[in-house]
């Protein structure tokens, strides 16, 4: 055999070794992979798959890998017909994988709407494990995702979750998993219960804890999230919620050096849509600590300060920085209220009442200025149907939106700038003289008592 020959059979046989090695580019079930392992355990890995968020087209498949896991693979059957139990029906498939609630859990991501059969694999101390077969269901019972879950507290450092599952009221375990703010594993549990108290594990079936997980900390942002998982260990439901253990009286009692005093703060429905809420407040100069609380729903006490529990919501600028606006996105309505510290207080805001869904706010730009006098335009405006605003505030900015004025009226009515319907204003320096043809513009929000939003207006003008 000549020098060539040679070569070429080596570079054969590596080739057809790399490939059997993958099961990818030779074909090989699932069955004679199970052949050629001594040791093969089966319905030995905790595995579960979900379709993702508003995607049906994306199929998350979730593992645990003990750690010493190696060689994980996902499998799939052949063809979705074929019987699910029978191994030599199983193909490998190669699919992205990432890790994921710190690391704690792995998941392949697998694309396209058809529905099938799975599993995975994986080696550990020279044992071949094997999941249970999962029916991925992402068409036809696609997860439902959701934030309802009730968070009370048996103490400040020991919540407890209770959720519902009646949407599909299939689930046969519910898999539990806490992380901190930085999405590092804190706790995994299974119950059967739609309930877990954190950390008891009274109704606990499993856990997938090295140790005991520590305490929580007050104050302290974490994360709670619950698989529904069916019989067919498709997930049905996923509920994701944010929780910080101290509730505003003990956060209040933590302080008690500080002097109370009130800020300013309202809310509103973000434009057209129901489902974000902003909420807007003023900041004095040298605020600090900004924080926003909210009740569970909106028939909680609104006076009782432990009703108030702290949710970490992004905030930006507004209007050039006088005012700044925290992001809710949710529908649910409830009371809530903005604190920060400042000049060695706590200032808190008035109660707010949300009322996303049946007072929803209105955005308009219906409206023109007139001008008895040059450069001082006067904005007239109709309050919405609802008629339930008891105040008006306007804010005038540059086109750049650089702050001018904030007043306050009770009237539908204001003149730019004539403070003597104004009962209220926010800015410390008389405001810049307008200068013609300059553009501008003018905001108006009509608040009700308990601080929603009406009435929105925004108008652009050009000073006459």
């Amino acid at each position: 055999m000549d020098f060539k020959k040679i070569v070429f059979f080596l570079t054969c046989i590596s080739i057809f070794s790399c490939s059997r090695d993958t099961d990818i580019s030779v074909a090989r079930n699932l069955q004679e992979y199970m052949n050629e392992n001594l040791n093969v355990e089966e319905n030995a890995v905790f595995a579960c798959a979900a379709n993702a968020a508003s995607n049906t087209s994306l199929t998350y498949v979730f593992y645990y890998p003990e750690v010493g896991a190696s060689d994980i693979r996902y499998y799939e059957l052949t063809d979705a017909s074929l019987d699910k139990d029978n191994f030599i029906n199983y193909r490998r498939e190669s699919l992205e994988s990432e890790t994921t609630f710190g690391n704690k859990l792995g998941r392949f991501s697998r694309s396209g709407g058809s529905e099938n059969w799975c599993l995975v694999t994986y080696k550990i101390n020279g044992i071949l494990r094997i999941s249970d077969p999962i029916k991925l269901n992402n068409t036809t019972k696609s997860t439902v995702y959701s934030n309802d879950v009730l968070i009370n507290y048996k103490t400040t450092l020991e919540p407890n979750f209770t959720w519902e599952d009646a949407l599909t009221n299939e689930s046969v375990n519910y898999f539990q998993i806490l992380t901190d703010e930085a999405k590092d594993f804190i706790s995994g549990t299974y119950t059967e219960d739609t309930f877990f108290q954190y950390y008891d594990e009274t109704n606990v079936t499993l856990n997938i804890n090295d140790t005991t997980p520590s305490e929580l900390v007050a104050d302290e942002i974490y994360n709670f999230t619950t698989f529904g998982i069916g019989a067919d260990n498709w997930v049905n439901i996923i509920i994701e919620e944010q929780f910080i253990p101290l509730n505003l009286e003990e956060y209040i009692a933590l302080n008690p050096e500080k002097e109370i005093d009130t800020l300013l703060a309202f809310a509103g429905n973000a434009n057209g849509n129901k489902q974000e809420t902003y909420i807007y407040f003023y900041p004095i100069e040298g605020a600090y600590d900004y924080r926003y609380y909210e009740t569970e729903n909106a028939m909680a006490d609104p006076t009782i300060l432990a009703n108030y529990k702290r949710r970490d919501l992004a905030h930006i600028a507004q209007f050039g920085g006088k005012l700044r606006r925290f992001s809710n996105t949710s529908s649910d309505e409830l009371w809530c209220l903005v604190t920060y510290l400042a000049e060695g207080k706590l200032h808190i805001s008035p109660a707010i009442k949300t009322k996303n869904l049946i007072r929803t706010t209105v955005w308009s730009a219906d409206i023109d200025p007139t001008y008895p006098e040059v450069l001082k335009p006067v904005f007239t405006w109709s309050d919405t149907s609802f008629a339930e605003s008891e105040q008006y505030f306007q804010v005038f900015t540059q086109n750049d939106d650089v702050f001018l004025s904030g007043t306050f009226t009770t009237e539908t009515t204001f003149q730019y700038y004539n403070e003597t319907n104004v009962v209220r204003k926010i800015h410390t320096d008389t405001p810049p003289s307008l200068v013609i043809d300059d553009t501008y513009k003018f905001y108006l929000y009509g608040l009700s008592e308990d601080n929603w939003v009406n009435l929105v207006i925004q108008k652009s003008f050009i000073a006459e």
